[in-house]
């Protein structure tokens, strides 16, 4: 993985964890395509009907980037993990001011120890079949 000991084994690491103990299948470097060109997820959580991105950052920089890939791969929501809360809403504010193209995407950005319990959450609710695939009584 790319990124320093911080990003990889601190924040991707515990984020995977979660993961894993929640029983959701993951992707680290998960390669996408995004206008033609390879972009990596640093953390793709799947589990039957839903797909979580996730990527870990220390600043707003790339925050249009992360939703781009999260888009391009199909990912229900992308859940940007910072290292503080002011990180956090620099990141809120950035993707305020973007133009991106619209989508259903479902993004949620906060500081790692929110984005933990966020994912456990999110990974252990039940969730509901898709109208066609809904078993009628």
């Amino acid at each position: 993985m790319r990124g320093g000991f911080c990003h990889n084994e601190i924040m991707t690491g515990r984020l995977r964890q979660v993961a894993t103990e929640c029983g959701a299948a993951t992707s680290g470097e998960h390669p996408v395509l995004v206008g033609g060109q390879t972009h990596y997820i640093d953390l793709l959580i799947t589990q039957p009907g839903q797909v979580t991105a996730c990527e870990p950052e220390s600043s707003p920089a790339r925050v249009d980037q992360d939703v781009l890939k999260a888009d391009a791969v199909g990912a229900s929501r992308l859940l940007i993990a910072t290292l503080d809360a002011p990180t956090a809403h620099a990141c809120r504010r950035r993707l305020r001011r973007l133009h991106l193209p619209k989508s259903d995407l479902k993004v949620i950005i906060c500081p790692l120890g929110a984005a933990l319990e966020i994912l456990r959450t999110i990974l252990t609710q039940p969730t509901t079949p898709p109208p066609h695939e809904r078993k009628t009584p």
